[in-house]
Order: C-alpha cells, then structure tokens, then sequence
C-alpha cells in the first residue's frame, strides 16, 4: 500500500496505488487512485490558505494568462453557456432560481437571465466576480461555497461548470449544495472524465485538479451527498463528464466497488503515447481548437462590450 496522507473522499479508505506523478506541465504531482472505490486525488495538496490565496487571485490569471476574460475568452464562455442551457432545459421551468457556483466571468448567469430566469452566481475569483458585476450587471457573488450562507431550499437549480475539481473535499461541497437546493431540486456538474482518451497520457493530471472523476465515482459521490443520479454523458470526444442530479430526502444507497479501481487504473495506464499517437486524436484536436478559435474571434468581432458579445451570441442562438 502506497503512503496516503489524505484518505479517499468517497469511501475513506487509505489503500492506494500511484497512478501518476507528474503534472501537464511536467512538474511533480503525486496523484494517487483508491484501491477501494477507484476515486483519484492528488496526495498531498497545497494547505487550505495556499488553496484559498491561489483560487481567490492567481488562478485565472494563471490559467487565462490576464486577470478578466478578453471579448474573445467571453465569446468562448458564451458560446459555452448556451451549450449549457440548452443540457440544461429539459429540466428547467419558467423563472426558476439558479445558483451557477464557480461562476467565472459570470456568461452562464447573464445568459440564463437574458432567457428569463433567475440567476446568480458565486466566484472565488475577486477579479473574475467584479467584472461579472461591473461589465455584464449581474449578481455574482465574490466567495467559496464552504463559505456561502444561502437558506435551505433558495435555489430550483445548481450548476457547477468545471469546479468540483478544484475542491478540496467534494463530499462537503456537495451536501452543502444539497441543502441550497430545493426538494426535487436539480444540481448539473460538468467535470474532467479521468478515463478520456483524447488527451497526451502526459496533461491527464493538473496541479491545480485536485479531484479526477470517472462516472461512477462522480455518480457515487453525488448518491453519498443526497442526490440520485438521472444522466450522466460525456462530451463528444470523451474528455468531459456531464451529470444530472436531483435533490434527494437523503443520502443515496451506494456502494464501494473496487471494479471501478481496475477499470480505471487499466484505462490510465494502457493509454499510452504510442495509442494516442496512433488515435486521431492528436490530428484532430489541433483543427478543432482552431475552429474555436475562429467561431470566438468572429463572434466577438465588432462588439466593444462583454454585453454586446453576449447578445449577438443569444440573438442568434437558435
């Protein structure tokens, strides 16, 4: 059994294996998988000031390269946050409250208000929640969920875009949200998927990802936080989780399955560079990303304002 500082936030235990020990960028990060329940976490982590510092003022500007979004970066989000909305739909109902929690720049709470309902948002980021404010009006709270003091039941619908992987214990976040979120309530997560295959074997780990989810254990967590399961897809090419929830009257049954430690350990370590370089996966991406890239530069191109970006974007949604 490999030494682990910090034990499986899902079932607790401390049998683990190593399953990597570097970062995207190739600096060490010892990233284990537990041997129980198959969950992956870094092990150990930065300290709870470190992680609050880092998420309250240097990570989007280390991640965006500038401390608020370009008319590009918001044409991206925008066009993201109608993705979202439209995951979103089946499940929403006219002038329902929704929490986005990691709000960003706030483009998914100026969209979702924009279609008629009552959204806000919550932001660690001090520079990323003031521009939310200040440049698209809208109600974004600057702070942590642990921190956050919203009554029982406030919300219809939470969504957490890219964000649970950051946490530093998903389970308390999770059952926080729980108590947000109002009976038959719907929580939407969209998170990394450890098991992707359509990235180098070498940028499957982040520093600043503590958490890395395969569908059952994203499944597991939200059951064990009071939720049950209704969908879980991934993206098209394999490298994001989407799951729907709904608020449950308690935790759900669930149970530890050490199958999803050996699916996911096998799925890691046989994807190699040689498979990936023999995938289309290395060919593919570069075309893609330059897509997106044109598809932002020419959604943003002419407007002056995040604003204007924005409602080119919904005007023309459909």
């Amino acid at each position: 059994m490999s030494e682990c500082p910090i034990p499986c936030n899902l079932c607790g235990s401390s049998d683990v294996d190593v399953i990597g020990d570097r970062d995207r960028n190739g600096r060490p990060l010892r990233t284990t998988i537990c041997r129980t329940c198959g969950l992956v976490w870094s092990n150990p982590r930065p300290s709870e000031e470190e992680v609050r510092r880092y998420y309250s003022s240097e990570y989007r500007l280390d991640y965006k390269g500038q401390s608020t979004p370009s008319l590009r970066h918001i044409a991206r989000s925008g066009r993201g946050a109608l993705n979202r909305y439209r995951a979103l739909a089946p499940f929403l109902e006219p002038g329902d409250r929704i929490l986005d929690a990691g709000a960003g720049g706030g483009e998914v709470v100026y969209v979702l208000r924009r279609l008629g309902f009552d959204a806000s948002g919550l932001e660690p980021d001090q520079q990323y929640a003031r521009h939310a404010r200040e440049a698209l009006d809208v109600p974004v709270v600057t702070g942590f969920v642990q921190d956050a003091a919203f009554s029982p039941g406030s919300f219809n619908v939470i969504t957490m875009y890219h964000a649970l992987e950051h946490v530093e214990d998903p389970n308390a976040i999770l059952t926080r949200l729980r108590t947000w979120i109002a009976e038959r309530g719907v929580l939407l997560i969209e998170v990394p998927n450890v098991e992707a295959r359509c990235l180098s074997p070498g940028h499957r780990f982040h520093f600043a990802h503590f958490y890395n989810f395969s569908r059952a254990t994203l499944e597991d967590l939200g059951r064990k936080a009071g939720f049950e399961p209704v969908r879980t897809v991934t993206s098209s090419d394999g490298g994001n989780l989407i799951a729907v929830f709904r608020a449950a009257s308690g935790p759900q049954p669930w149970r530890a399955d050490a199958a999803n430690y050996v699916r996911t350990w096998n799925v890691v370590k046989r994807h190699t560079a040689l498979s990936y370089y023999a995938s289309a996966s290395p060919y593919v991406g570069p075309f893609s990303r330059l897509r997106t890239y044109v598809a932002d530069s020419r959604a943003a191109r002419g407007c002056e304002t995040p604003r204007q970006v924005l409602d080119r974007l919904i005007t023309g949604r459909n």
